[in-house]
């Protein structure tokens, strides 16, 4: 810490204490009295939460003392916030569990769209961490392939919750690393490859699709789970792309923050919107973006993809893990991609010009120094049938930190030891630089 004397905050009651910290500085963070939450998480009194490379959020209602020590490169107090259209937000969607309690129905799906940089995730982390706040088990599932918010960037993942959302480190580290008994995260991931749909819309709706049906699978089976609901963020895509993608997911949504696409899906669903709440159908709901949203930069982006790959081989501060080094020769393994390279979309294509490859094209890959520093997908399929091992989940990550050409060999770091359990490994567009 750069400041040995802490900063002393006094929140009244729904204000809120808005910091931005630095990817390369650590700020620690003390809730003296009163009550106060990230993002729906309650913090623990006089319990030191220590923040690096975030912009967070503390709210009272009821008003709080905070303490704050090191440099923050932006700390305020806001008096406006959207919290309480938040919160009653919340209490509409456990109306809804309610009823499905009752009538041993479905609990509410909850779509957040909107463009870039609105605050959709912050959103979905309070609605998810409220409805833990009331025994519920959510499913949270992330649309959005370019940071990975559960495990690595590339994917779209599904998760049921148990357990709250931890302050410092969001889904934690136990998304990151194999499941154990009693984690409170397991998620259930399919392999993208790319940080945008738009680089592949038929592969990106192929695997949605599909994560879609292991959702609803998983739905029947768990009832506690079923009558929870389902929060799903997505990718801040609002073109005639982003809309293909809303229209192909949507079950009940909410809107956040762009006028043209709440009058759009208003219009689109306008004979459900009026359907009585826990009555099938879609409600359309706008709701105020926070005035302490900040636009991300591409620099700040990527700082943030690092720090998650980074996380999925060595942990957090809180759990701090050791990968383990394996040598493995070219033979053991078949490293695949879905088409010919990075893929033009298809709005860019000369008119009436095809693809010479399909976006759903499975392409043999041979090993070589093109793989250094490549994170790589290692898929759960046991056979190369194309049409089966493009939707096939996801066993985890490893990282080429080494290829010696001369002997056909790389040298990988994965998170557990020993061989890896499967042969079959997805290469897309994702580097790492180990520091």
């Amino acid at each position: 810490m750069t400041q040995s004397e802490p900063k002393e905050w006094l929140l009244d009651e729904e204000n809120e204490l808005r910091i931005e910290v630095e990817f390369d500085v650590k700020v620690k963070l003390r809730l003296v009295t009163g009550t106060a939450e990230v993002f729906g998480t309650e913090l623990g009194q006089n319990v030191d939460y220590e923040f690096s490379g975030r912009k967070i959020a503390v709210f009272t209602w009821h008003g709080c003392k905070i303490l704050v020590w090191g440099t923050c490169s932006v700390e305020y107090i806001a008096n406006e916030t959207p919290m309480t259209s938040y919160i009653n937000m919340h209490l509409a969607l456990e109306q809804r569990r309610v009823l499905a309690t009752q009538n041993n129905g479905q609990g509410p799906r909850v779509m957040i769209v909107g463009p870039n940089d609105v605050g959709k995730t912050s959103l979905s982390k309070m609605l998810l961490s409220y409805a833990l706040r009331q025994n519920r088990q959510p499913t949270y599932v992330d649309l959005d392939c370019s940071e990975g918010s559960i495990t690595m960037p590339g994917c779209l993942t599904a998760t049921p919750l148990t357990e709250m959302i931890d302050v410092e480190e969001g889904f934690g580290s136990s998304a990151t690393s194999a499941p154990t008994a009693g984690s409170a995260v397991m998620p259930l991931a399919y392999y993208y490859g790319f940080p945008s749909p738009k680089d592949n819309v038929k592969l990106y709706t192929l695997l949605l699709n599909r994560l879609a049906h292991s959702v609803n699978r998983r739905l029947e089976e768990d009832e506690a789970a079923r009558k929870s609901g389902i929060i799903i963020d997505t990718n801040g895509l609002i073109d005639a792309t982003g809309y293909e993608i809303i229209a192909n997911c949507i079950k009940a949504f909410s809107v956040l923050g762009h006028e043209r696409l709440y009058s759009d899906m208003t219009r689109l669903h306008q004979k459900k919107a009026g359907a009585a709440p826990g009555a099938p159908g879609v409600a359309v709901i706008k709701l105020a973006k926070s005035g302490g949203v900040v636009e991300r930069d591409n620099a700040f982006r990527r700082h943030t993809q690092n720090q998650k790959i980074r996380e999925y081989f060595y942990g957090t501060s809180k759990s701090e893990l050791a990968p383990y080094s394996t040598n493995i020769g070219y033979h053991e393994v078949e490293i695949l991609r879905v088409g010919e390279g990075t893929l033009a979309p298809s709005s860019a294509l000369p008119i009436g010009e095809d693809r010479k490859v399909s976006e759903t094209q499975v392409v043999k890959v041979e090993p070589g120094e093109h793989l250094l520093h490549s994170v790589l997908a290692v898929s759960n399929a046991d056979r190369m049938v194309e049409s089966e091992i493009l939707e096939t989940n996801l066993a985890g990550f490893v990282y080429i930190s080494e290829i010696h050409e001369s002997r056909k060999k790389m040298i990988l770091l994965s998170p557990c030891p020993g061989k890896i359990p499967k042969k079959y490994w997805w290469l897309g567009s994702l580097k790492w630089a180990e520091d």
